[in-house]
């Protein structure tokens, strides 16, 4: 099966040096299916001037999407893009939320999450109503829709009005390099690097009001004086937007020597942080998926998360749950993996063969019957 790929936000990351969730997933697929002899994969972008990716050089369908999309939906696919991807693919499939009008090839789109939808005050006020618009309609085009978790698929149901059966579950798949574990050596001077020793908390997400920093942060607060010395919160997260309170907050943190803030490590320094740490507190205010959690696993790392949107679904009873409004309620979380290795230990066992469950190979197997799905209806 040749398979055109949606490559705009993967290609996007590469030129800036930094995948987010989405170029993640989109590379991770391209890579599960490298090892496949029935698919051949042809990376399609929206932009110019984009970069080599590991499965080809992308073709530009339209230099900016944003027109693209708002002319299909008044005019209807466009004909040239269309005829161009019927005599180059079987199917196209939009794993980023690039999803073009087709009328003579099979489309299957990605929808990870519908928080534009749902929380408006998390997104840009910019054009908003239109875009909202513009991808409801752009997803109702595709033959059949790929989410992450039985929660979202809920919420596409109910929001977009897709039917239940055109809607299809494939969960994410964890890099195995979390699984690796790093030798004492490797570990001891990434912490020594950034000043820091084992046993700290760990919160990794960009600043955004979504990942819920604030309350993390409260929790961490209301921890007696002498555990916040010895177990600091270390952030790893870029700076995002509406983080003006927060960035004060961690500079007053680290003037404390109660926390450092790293504003960004590459993956095997990440690695070797949860590999270190007394838990992960990833207390998102909403997750399609929660891969960060899954990570935290394959590194037998412990886990306190949300109780809320997909993520009792992904972690089962591998975490310590907790209500990410209730900062005394993430605190007390906090002192229950410190004062009980035993079933912290236990939670990490699990952790780990939960995650064992979750590979790109699986994600690539699901997604590959989803594309039959969709030229079969065709």
């Amino acid at each position: 099966m040749k398979v055109g790929l949606g490559s705009t936000v993967w290609s996007s990351g590469v030129a800036k040096g930094h995948l987010d969730g989405i170029g993640i997933y989109t590379q991770s697929l391209s890579q599960a299916f490298t090892s496949r002899s029935d698919v051949r994969i042809r990376p399609y972008t929206f932009g110019v001037d984009t970069p080599p990716l590991g499965c080809g050089v992308p073709v530009s369908l339209a230099p900016h999407f944003p027109k693209f999309v708002l002319k299909n939906a008044l005019l209807g696919a466009d004909r040239e893009v269309d005829q161009r991807l019927a005599n180059e693919v079987d199917i196209f499939h939009a794993p980023d939320h690039h999803i073009p009008r087709l009328k003579n090839v099979a489309m299957v789109a990605s929808v990870m999450d519908l928080i534009p939808q749902i929380h408006p005050e998390w997104v840009t006020l910019k054009l908003r109503r239109l875009k909202n618009w513009l991808f409801n309609q752009s997803v109702g085009w595709a033959d059949q829709v790929i989410t992450i978790s039985e929660y979202s698929k809920r919420d596409i149901v109910r929001l977009l009005g897709i039917a239940e059966e055109r809607v299809h579950v494939t969960p994410l798949g964890v890099n195995g390099h979390y699984f690796a574990r790093q030798s004492d050596v490797v570990r001891h001077e990434v912490l020594h690097k950034h000043g820091l020793e084992p046993s700290f908390f760990l919160f990794v997400g960009t600043l955004q009001p979504r990942k819920n920093l604030a309350a993390v942060l409260a929790a961490h607060a209301q921890l007696p004086e002498t555990l916040r010395k010895q177990h600091p919160l270390v952030v790893v997260g870029r700076n995002g937007w509406r983080v003006e309170t927060l960035v004060e907050e961690l500079r007053a943190l680290e003037a404390r020597g109660e926390g450092k803030w790293l504003e960004y490590l590459p993956q095997e320094e990440v690695i070797a942080l949860l590999q270190s740490a007394a838990a992960l507190v990833f207390m998102s205010l909403f997750e399609g998926f929660g891969l960060p959690a899954i990570e935290a696993f394959a590194a037998r790392c412990p886990v306190i998360c949300s109780n809320t949107t997909s993520l009792p679904e992904v972690v089962g009873d591998a975490a310590l749950q907790a209500d990410p409004q209730e900062p005394k309620a993430i605190a007390q979380a906090m002192l229950e993996v410190l004062d009980d290795p035993l079933a912290a230990r236990q939670r990490v066992d699990e952790g780990e063969r939960r995650a064992r469950d979750y590979t790109w190979d699986a994600c690539a197997s699901r997604t590959l019957e989803v594309y039959r799905l969709a030229v079969q209806g065709r």
